[in-house]
């Protein structure tokens, strides 16, 4: 790994499962610990059927989707920000135009977890396993050429969204992707939508969920690349479960 790319701030994970100690957000505390932070929750829900589920059905092929989409160019230099549950990311390492994968994440935990699931011959041989923060991500400005948030953004509160956004556009480089698989917007037609029922049991699961159905996503980049001088292009977009859950491809200059 090059110097230029990994920046002094970064705290390194190591393969042999040392981790450095660091401040976990209120929002993950307070809402997501039984999901992310208790093991008991992570064995539990840490599976690709089990992830399915609560995806109504749609998991799999999101994830295989999203993986077709970032390998559709080669020798590329790929950061997950923030580690995900079920087969995405192990997939994902697997791939031969995949050339390095830096995967991130706040949770010890997690990062840990994540070396179970990728095979240590292919983590020796492309990724590579930090403890950071998802809105002070460590790594150089415009240094990886494709960045992924894999259903994050939907757990994130509007304030630290904003800033995850804003860094995840800052290391990717121009003519660079920024790929986002996550719940669609607000139509007002989709039956959990529609249903004051369905609504309050997903709200009451997702605490910030209805402030991300409601959000401008494009909105909101364009607005954080405009403030990096840069611009956004959305360049491909899938949708799934009639629009519940969206695919995008955001070309970065």
């Amino acid at each position: 790994m090059t110097t230029d790319v990994i920046t002094h701030s970064t705290e390194k994970v190591s393969r042999q499962g040392r981790y450095s100690p660091y401040a976990l957000p209120d929002y993950l505390l307070q809402h997501y610990w039984w999901a992310y932070l208790s093991p008991l929750g992570v064995s539990f829900f840490d599976h690709g059927f089990m992830v399915n589920r609560i995806l109504w059905g749609q998991y799999h092929a999101i994830a295989q989707d999203t993986v077709a989409m970032i390998s559709q160019a080669s020798n590329q230099t790929v950061a997950g920000v923030s580690c995900a549950y079920g087969e995405f990311f192990p997939k994902l390492a697997q791939q031969e135009e995949v050339k390095s994968l830096y995967l991130f994440d706040i949770a010890p935990i997690q990062i840990k977890q994540m070396q179970k699931k990728i095979p240590s011959a292919v983590a020796k041989a492309n990724c590579y396993y930090f403890l950071s923060d998802a809105e002070k991500i460590a790594l150089a400005n415009e240094s990886v050429d494709t960045s992924v948030l894999f259903f994050l953004l939907h757990e994130l509160p509007q304030l630290h969204r904003t800033n995850v956004l804003a860094q995840t556009l800052q290391i990717t480089k121009a003519g660079g992707r920024l790929i986002i698989a996550d719940y669609g917007q607000f139509t007002k037609k989709h039956t959990f939508h529609k249903n004051k029922v369905f609504s309050s049991v997903f709200e009451k699961m997702e605490p910030f969920l209805a402030n991300f159905w409601h959000c401008d996503l494009l909105a909101e980049l364009s607005e954080q690349a405009e403030k990096q001088g840069r611009t956004i292009k959305l360049t491909n977009e899938q949708y799934y479960f009639n629009r519940f859950y969206r695919l995008l491809e955001i070309e970065v200059e």
